[in-house]
């Protein structure tokens, strides 16, 4: 087995041995600015060691501080029964793991069979347009509906250059909406609450994949995408 697919299925361990460390423990939060931090030192130590962006990943931008929202213990089991099509999806479309499990919790709670007033439907609530524009075919089957909803993060992102909240918004409110009000999150109460909530369980799923619950070894083992966004 490859060194890159040996890092990649730690995923599914680490977040079942969190949901038994869950049971036991308490989680503590981590300070609001984690998120924020990270990302700025990573952007930073790439500006120096690396100042060609041509020859380098794009690095997911985000300058806001971030509090973790926090995630039952139902959703997250309901979650974890996903993860290796969740590692698989963020694999292939080079989408953050969280930033996947994120828009799964707000979007459903995790509930596969979760269908919308306006129709949206599955994990990711993907509406039948959206389904059919990137292939899915039948939008209930949890491995289809996770394979288009991370295809069309992954298009927001390259879209919106890397701006996870862009992309978070236009996953919501459509992209061209975000385009309308100058590649700003649009004014609609929905999606100004749903943004953040998003980004909340996606700082959550940070704290969790990255917890010391398992052995450091292992933690360090992540991949980049299973360790921020």
């Amino acid at each position: 087995m490859k060194q890159e697919e040996r890092q990649i299925n730690n995923f599914a361990t680490r977040f079942n041995k969190y949901l038994e460390y869950q049971k036991k423990h308490k989680p503590s939060k981590a300070s609001s600015g984690q998120f924020e931090q990270e990302l700025k030192s990573v952007k930073e130590n790439k500006t120096q060691d690396n100042p060609s962006p041509s020859t380098e990943k794009k690095e997911f931008v985000f300058s806001e501080q971030v509090e973790s929202k926090d995630i039952s213990l139902s959703s997250a089991k309901r979650l974890a029964k996903y993860a290796s099509l969740i590692q698989d999806a963020a694999k292939r479309h080079s989408v953050p793991v969280e930033l996947i499990c994120g828009v799964i919790l707000q979007e459903s709670h995790a509930k596969s069979n979760a269908v919308s007033p306006v129709g949206a439907k599955g994990l990711m609530q993907l509406m039948p347009a959206t389904a059919h524009r990137f292939g899915v075919k039948n939008i209930l089957d949890p491995a289809q509906n996770i394979e288009g909803g991370t295809k069309y993060l992954s298009w927001l992102l390259k879209r919106f250059k890397g701006d996870v909240k862009l992309a978070v918004a236009g996953y919501n409110a459509g992209e061209g909406a975000v385009e309308k009000y100058g590649n700003k999150i649009p004014p609609y109460r929905e999606t100004q609450q749903y943004v953040p909530k998003v980004l909340g369980y996606t700082q959550a799923m940070v704290e969790i994949i990255s917890q010391d619950i398992a052995s450091k070894d292992e933690a360090s083992q992540l991949p980049t995408h299973a360790r921020r966004v």
